[in-house]
Order: structure tokens, then C-alpha cells, then sequence
């Protein structure tokens, strides 16, 4: 989500494509920096209307991320301001390409003269604060995101760290970055792409229709990618893909292309270039609705962005296509809305990081965030936006005679250069852990997710990254032995050191198909009809899979089942199929972040505490889910081929559950089993394989 105001602006000479009062230098005043100081002394060459939408888009994803009533699509102030953006970079780009002026390196570092200072001011900043609020595996995680926002690669590196077991997006305070990083691939690729095409015509009014034709195409396939991935991706990657979203800023990009063209002598040949027609109030004003009925109507975020994001896209581009400028009664006019356009970039590069840490920092001392600490964290967020634009951004952007690039470039790269350094120190110290009590530290250990086979744990699209489509553990495989399969979602991987040990001493080879959020089922086209297709698919080619083979013989099942009828009808399944099943029961549903609420404890205590235990109380203990599952499979209870392990007898006694015991925390999240201590299950996997074998063993020891 980002907001980029506009930089600097340099003098054109005369276009004969612009004429009367949209020619060189005011044409170009147009997409200039949205200063006050500006608009006084051009009078409406200002566009205090883009500067109203600067405002209204970076209150409605404050007001979002703050949880304020009021925005709940307050997210959508991103795509508004993509649209912007576009609108102005590419009328810049392609102004300079008209007068023949255009220069990528010129663009470029009017760009980083914008972006960067206040940019690399708020991630130090970040990078002081984590030093004292942060543990040390997470700190290192933070100074690796630090660095690709400050190459601006942001994107790529949440969107690698957008798993399940992702940490919460409150606790990622350079996540809004991401929106800066598509922003910056963005200038490269328009402008590159543009030059190019541009040098493929013949005469400038040729030129620029070229261009349009391009860009078209580009926003077309991207819009395209954007709907097809929100209906395909489980994962959400479109949410960080430039792909998924360049046609937003090309959108406004468009937009620009076609008032430029349709200015030249011979637009009128070409109707669709025509957008005279946008340029009228009542356009602008149901733009303007369009826009606000956005943020305050709840658009499910979880498939953004989509076909709904033509919403606001397309309110934004109304505004900005009707070229109205606002009214001197107009409350859009206000000094305080236009100065809060004024200070867009820096209110949104801050408020993100102050949310994450204030959270963190009440929540370590036992507060809750009510309206009172939401106003401070956002009169907070105001007061150190207005020092970032007083005193980091106006005067790198104004005092260019002693910031010139050369400066510029200079001391970027001694801070980037700095700052790899001390990242390089992080991982030698694996993350400064003496400025942290040690009693913390078990906590960060009990939040590690891998497993012996991580490589082997599909993604909710179905992929991994080892090669072979069941990897193996237990034993060598031996033609005639007995084998089993680990079949189910993360519940069932979290198992698979204990499992993997138990199979080793009973010499069972193993085989892995186990799938992030896909809990295993008996897949039905009415029944399963909400679930992802890339599970369904994964959960019939593992059913078929085991059934067309007389090996494995012993199913082991675990998952996140919400029904008890899944869990039986596919017992059923199986049982009937001549497997023998090994059904892994339900656990505990903490209900919060173990963990976190550890460290929380521990800080206010000011010192270790080393057991934790609270009582199994029928909520805790899914008593009811559990008992339900026992009656369902009650007709198979003197079945030797069904086999129940109950983990529930490991952490649970007399009435009462350890989260802690011995210093170590049973669980990784709100119900996960930490990997620290996951081999205190083995004896009940050892227990249901013997107990598995125990028939087989038996029929080869009868004589024929």
C-alpha cells in the first residue's frame, strides 16, 4: 500500500501536441508535487483534487489498519493511489518523451529523491526499536525484510513469508512495504517499456497512440492475471504480484496517455481516445462516491486484489479523468485535508510501524488497545509524519544545489552499505541475543515449524519443493515389509518426528503426503464444495493412491477436521479397503499464542517461569468434538486394524493441561505442538504401530 508524492519539476520546452494551457511547463505543473506553496502560486494549475484523494486514501488505511469503525474497506486507498501514480509518472515520462528530454537515470533519481530518505529513516528506526522488543530469530527475520524493502524487493520476501505458519502480519512492521517495492518495479518497467515503444514510431502523434496501444495490452494481460489468480491462488501471492496489479497504475497511466494524445491535431480521428466526456461534476462527484461507499463497505480482503477491486480503481479514475477542480466552498478545499495530502507519504510510512510496536508494547505490560491508545498510537503517527516531511523529505527534495544525485547516490550507498554490515553481525551473533534475559529465549525455540522433512510439506497449492511426490522416513523400503502413510494437514506433519522415530524402531518405511491447510477428507461435490480445489484434488489422488496398492497398509490420519462425520466416513473408507488406520485425536484449542503469551507473562514476573499448567477445562480439551468421534467410531472398537492416539494423555493429567513444563512450551502457536519437545509423543506412535503390526505378525507366525 503505497503512497508516493510526486518529485521534482523540471522546465519543458513548448510541445506543438499541448496546447493552450495544457502545453510544456504547465502540463507538466499538473503532475507536479502537491504543495501548497504551489498551488498559491499557480492558482488552479495545483490538482487539489488528487491531493483531497492523497488525503481521504491514506486516512482510509490508517482508519483500517488502526481497526477504526467506519473503514472497513479502508484498504482499498492503495489501489486509489496506484491509480494516481500512474497517472502522474506516466504523463511525466511521457511529457519528457514528447519535448524529447526524456531521461531514465533523471527519472529515476527524481524517484529515489522522493522515496528513499524518509523510507530508510523510518527502517533504521524500525531496526532501533526491534533491537528492544524483538527476539533474536525474528529480529534476524525483520533485518532481512529491512533489507529488501530498502532494495526494494519487499514484495517478493513477504510474499516467501506468507505461509500458514507465516508470522501474524502484526508483528511485521516493514509489511506495508511491500506496496513501495510494486510501486518501484513499476517506474522501472513503464518507463523502459514506454522509451521503447516510443522509439518504434515514426512522427510524435503516432508515437504516443503506440504507446497507448502497449500499454493497453499490458493492463489487459495484468488484469486478466489479477482475476484468473484470485480464483486460483490459495496462497495469496497475487495480493504482493506486480503482475496482479499493474494494470491499477496503468490504469491512471492510460488515462494520462490518452489527455496528452487527444490534444494533438488529428485526435478527433481516433474516437476512443477522446475523454473530454469524463470531464464533468457529475463524473467526479459519483467518483467520489464510488471511492467513499469503498471504504466503507467491508470488500473481503482475503481475494484482493479482484474483480471487485475494478471498483475503486474505477472511482479513482473518474475523479481524475474529470479534471474538476475543487471549489472554494468545497470542504476537499480545506487546508487541514490538503496539508493531510501533503503529508500522505510519511503518515503511511509510519503508521504501520508504530502500530506493530505499540501492540507489542502493550501487550508485554497487559493492556488492551481501546479507543484511547488508538487515538494516541494515530496522533503519534500525525506528529512524527509532520517532523519526516518537515525535516526529511522537503529538504533532501528543495535543497537540490547541496543534495545533488551525486550526493544523493553517495550517501545511499554508505547507508546501505552500513547497514549490510550490521545485518552480517546479526547472523554471526544469530541475532544479538545477550540484549534479551535468557529466560526468553526457550519461547523463540518453541516457535520453530520445521520438521525433520520440511521440503516434503505442500504449500495450499499443492507444491513442494522435494521432487519426488511421496517422500519417504522410517526404515528402508523392503519389498515384503510392512509400510504406512502420514496422510493429512499441518496437525498431522507436526507429528512426524515421533512418527518417523516410532517407524524406525519397528522397521515400517513411510511415506509423506501431508498439506498445508488441507485437512484429509472423503472428497464430495456437495459437501466439499467450500474447500480449495488444489486440496480436494491432493485429498482423491492420496485416497486413490492408497487404495490401488496393497502398500502402504497402515494409514495414519491427522488434521483440523471441524465435523466428526469426516473423520468417520473416511475411517470407514479405509477400514473397509483393508488398511489399517492409525487416527491421530484432537490435541488442545488454546486459543491464543502460547509463546507470546509466555514471554508476556514472563516480563511482568521479571523472571523464568517455568511450568504452566491450566485446567482441562472442556473448551480446552475439544471434549465434546472428541467424545463425538469416539461414538461415531464406536461400531469399529473391536476392530485390531483401528487404532486411536490421543496426544491429549501426553500434556494432560489429573484434571489439568501443561502449556509449559520443565521450561519448555508444549505448543508453537494457538495449537500446534512445538517441534522443541515433539519426541515426548513417541511412545503412542510406538504403541499403534506394534499394535498395527501385532495381526500381521501373528498370521506369519501360523502355520499353513
Amino acid at each position: 500500500m503505497s503512497y508516493s508524492l510526486d518529485g521534482g519539476q523540471p522546465q519543458m520546452r513548448q510541445s506543438p501536441l499541448l496546447p493552450g494551457r495544457f502545453s510544456g511547463r504547465n502540463f507538466l505543473s499538473i503532475f507536479g508535487p502537491p504543495s501548497p506553496a504551489t498551488e498559491h502560486a499557480k492558482g488552479d494549475a495545483f490538482r487539489l483534487d488528487i491531493n483531497a484523494m492523497r488525503a481521504l486514501s491514506v486516512a482510509a488505511v490508517v482508519g483500517y489498519h488502526f481497526q477504526i469503525p467506519g473503514f472497513a474497506g479502508g484498504f482499498v486507498g492503495v489501489d486509489v493511489f496506484l491509480v494516481i501514480t500512474g497517472y502522474l509518472m506516466t504523463g511525466k515520462v511521457l511529457t519528457d518523451l514528447v519535448s524529447g528530454r526524456f531521461s531514465f537515470r533523471h527519472f529515476s533519481i527524481m524517484r529515489m529523491r522522493r522515496i528513499y530518505p524518509a523510507l530508510v529513516v523510518v527502517i533504521a528506526s524500525s531496526v532501533v526499536a526491534g533491537w528492544f522488543v524483538t527476539l533474536p530469530r525474528e529480529y534476524l527475520k525483520h533485518l532481512l525484510q529491512a533489507l529488501s524493502a530498502l532494495t526494494f524487493v519487499s514484495n517478493f520476501a513477504f510474499d516467501n513469508d506468507n505461509g500458514y505458519f507465516a508470522m501474524a502480519a502484526h508483528t511485521k512492521p516493514l509489511l506495508h512495504t511491500w506496496s513501495l517495492s510494486v510501486e518501484w518495479q513499476f517506474y522501472i518497467w513503464m518507463p523502459l517499456v514506454g522509451s521503447l515503444v516510443w522509439r518504434l514510431g515514426s512522427a510524435s502523434k503516432s508515437r504516443i497512440s503506440t504507446v497507448i496501444i502497449a500499454f493497453q495490452v499490458m493492463a489487459a494481460l495484468s488484469l486478466a492475471w489479477c482475476l484468473w489468480e484470485s480464483h486460483s491462488d490459495a496462497m495469496g501471492s497475487s495480493f504482493f504480484s506486480l503482475r496482479a496489479r499493474a494494470w491499477e497504475p496503468l490504469t491512471g497511466g492510460l488515462l494520462a496517455a490518452a489527455e496528452i494524445r487527444r490534444r494533438s491535431e488529428d485526435a478527433w480521428k481516433i474516437p476512443w481516445l477522446n475523454t473530454r466526456w469524463l470531464e464533468t461534476p457529475t463524473i467526479a462527484a459519483a467518483g467520489w462516491a464510488l471511492f467513499a461507499g469503498c471504504i466503507v463497505y467491508p470488500l473481503p480482503e482475503s481475494r484482493w486484489p479482484g474483480a471487485l477491486t475494478i471498483l475503486p480503481i474505477l472511482g479513482a479514475t473518474m475523479i481524475v479523468g474529470a479534471r474538476q477542480w475543487i471549489g472554494e466552498a468545497s470542504l476537499l478545499r480545506m487546508s487541514g485535508i490538503q496539508r493531510l495530502g501533503d503529508w500522505s507519504y510519511s503518515i503511511y510510512l509510519w503508521h504501520w510501524p508504530i502500530w506493530v510496536f505499540a501492540l507489542s508494547w502493550l501487550s508485554l505490560r497487559g493492556y488492551s488497545v481501546d479507543a484511547t491508545q488508538k487515538m494516541l498510537m494515530a496522533l503519534g503517527t500525525l506528529a512524527i509524519s509532520i517532523a519526516s516531511y518537515r525535516y526529511v523529505e522537503q529538504p533532501i527534495r528543495m535543497r537540490r544545489d547541496f543534495w545533488t544525485p551525486r550526493r544523493l547516490l553517495t550517501s545511499s550507498g554508505a547507508t546501505f552499505a552500513l547497514f549490510l554490515g550490521f545485518i552480517a553481525l546479526a547472523f554471526l551473533t544469530n541475532g544479538f541475543p545477550r540484549r534479551l534475559p535468557d529466560y526468553l529465549l526457550p519461547a523463540e525455540m518453541a516457535r520453530r515449524t520445521d520438521t525433520p522433512r520440511d521440503d516434503c510439506f505442500r504449500n495450499s497449492n499443492s507444491t513442494k519443493k522435494a521432487t519426488e511426490t511421496y517422500c519417504s522416513f522410517g526404515s528402508e523400503e523392503v519389498t515384503g515389509k510392512p509400510s504406512a502413510i502420514l496422510w493429512g494437514d499441518s496437525f498431522a506433519n507436526q507429528y512426524l518426528e515421533p512418527i518417523s522415530s516410532a517407524a524406525l524402531s519397528n522397521g515400517i518405511h513411510g511415506l509423506i503426503a501431508t498439506e498445508s491447510a488441507c485437512r484429509p477428507f472423503l472428497d464430495d461435490p456437495v459437501r466439499n464444495s467450500a474447500d480449495q480445489q488444489p486440496c480436494r484434488e491432493f485429498n482423491r489422488s492420496t485416497l486413490d493412491f492408497v487404495q490401488n496398492h496393497m502398500e502402504p497398509s497402515i494409514v495414519v490420519l491427522g488434521g483440523n477436521w471441524g465435523n466428526a462425520l469426516e473423520v468417520s466416513l473416511l475411517a470407514d473408507k479405509l477400514l473397509s479397503s483393508g488398511k489399517t488406520v492409525v487416527l491421530i485425536m484432537p490435541l488442545l484449542n488454546i486459543g491464543f499464542d502460547l509463546p507470546q503469551r509466555w514471554i508476556e507473562n514472563q516480563v511482568r514476573a521479571g523472571k523464568a517461569i517455568g511450568e504452566w499448567k491450566v485446567d482441562a477445562d472442556p473448551s480446552l480439551t475439544m471434549r465434546s468434538f472428541r467424545a463425538e468421534i469416539v461414538q461415531r467410531l464406536h461400531r469399529h472398537r473391536d476392530n485390531p486394524r483401528l487404532a486411536l492416539v490421543d496426544p491429549q494423555s501426553v500434556v494432560c493429567e489429573r484434571s489439568q493441561c501443561y502449556l509449559v513444563r520443565n521450561g519448555q512450551a508444549n505448543f508453537r502457536d494457538t495449537a500446534h505442538i512445538s517441534n522443541v519437545n515433539a519426541i515426548q509423543y513417541r511412545g503412542l506412535f510406538d504403541a499403534a504401530f506394534r499394535s498395527a503390526l501385532r495381526p500381521r505378525i501373528e498370521s506369519e507366525k501360523t502355520p499353513d
